[in-house]
């Protein structure tokens, strides 16, 4: 058994190396956790839904333990995704509508 922990130990130490040198490549820092669930659910919903984009404000945004982001946490980790180039804004500056 402590074989096999250990073993995976190394393999998710080897794959945060990759995330963080693919971070430095598309020169996009390190993303928040929040930044992190917010893409991960955006592309989640995209994927199953078979759309090309989602509307914000039909998804429920939970963190990586369960609880909701808050609305405020919600729209500051949009604008940053947004200008790292990971997600679209579509339409309008108030519109809600998303694409990866």
């Amino acid at each position: 058994f402590m074989k096999h922990k250990i073993k995976k130990t190394g393999e998710f130490v080897h794959i945060l190396q990759m995330f963080d040198d693919m971070s430095k490549d598309l020169r996009i820092g390190r993303l928040t956790n929040s930044e992190k669930d917010i893409l991960l659910k955006i592309n989640h919903e995209i994927k199953t839904k078979g759309n090309d984009f989602v509307d914000i404000r039909l998804i429920k945004f939970n963190d990586f333990f369960g609880e909701p982001i808050p609305r405020s946490t919600l729209y500051k980790s949009l604008k940053s995704l947004v200008k790292k180039k990971l997600v679209k804004h579509l339409g309008s500056e108030r519109s809600s509508l998303y694409s990866v």
